[in-house]
């Protein structure tokens, strides 16, 4: 009897002790992908809302506007949703729209009437002395073109100012957010 108990335990396999490391490197990138896949299906379902409302935009500037081409969206939440949409029309103009949140009016403005992207950055450079510039939109405040611009000063501050679309003027400016 005794003998038949050695030979059942020399038979029985002993398990093994090492770890297959590609198994466990296949379930990391496994992990990994999914992951992936999660943050890149929560970013486009996130952002379905604005994609449509740009759309929509695009079609109402079309039809109630001479612009032809849009090239930017720019979205000002102040007191209420103001949009700006700046585009060419089909002859080559350059215009800007500005549109409602209900989106039952556009006014438009000529691009060429204001400054240029280049006098606008000189403009900031030269009054404010910015370290950084982070954005540069057109907007309208108070039944007026603007530009609204915000920047981080030489104190590491954020600032914000408004200034007139045509001349530079600021209409308003607010150091240190």
């Amino acid at each position: 009897m005794m003998q038949f108990k050695d030979d059942v335990r020399i038979r029985h396999r002993q398990k093994q002790r090492y770890v297959h490391w590609a198994r466990v490197w296949f379930i990391i990138a496994g992990v990994g992908i999914l992951f992936f896949v999660l943050v890149l299906g929560y970013f486009y379902v996130s952002l379905t809302p604005m994609r449509h409302d740009e759309a929509r935009l695009q079609r109402f500037v079309k039809e109630k506007t001479d612009i032809a081409t849009v090239e930017q969206i720019d979205v000002d939440h102040r007191q209420h949703t103001i949009y700006a949409i700046t585009g060419t029309t089909a002859s080559g103009k350059e215009k800007v729209a500005i549109v409602d949140s209900k989106m039952s009016r556009a006014k438009t403005y000529s691009r060429t009437d204001g400054l240029t992207d280049k006098q606008l950055r000189q403009l900031i450079l030269t009054n404010y002395k910015p370290k950084k510039i982070y954005s540069a939109n057109i907007s309208d405040y108070q039944n007026t073109l603007v530009w609204e611009v915000s920047y981080k000063g030489q104190d590491n501050a954020l600032n914000y100012i408004t200034l007139d679309f045509k001349t530079g003027k600021s209409y308003r400016v607010i150091n240190g957010l």
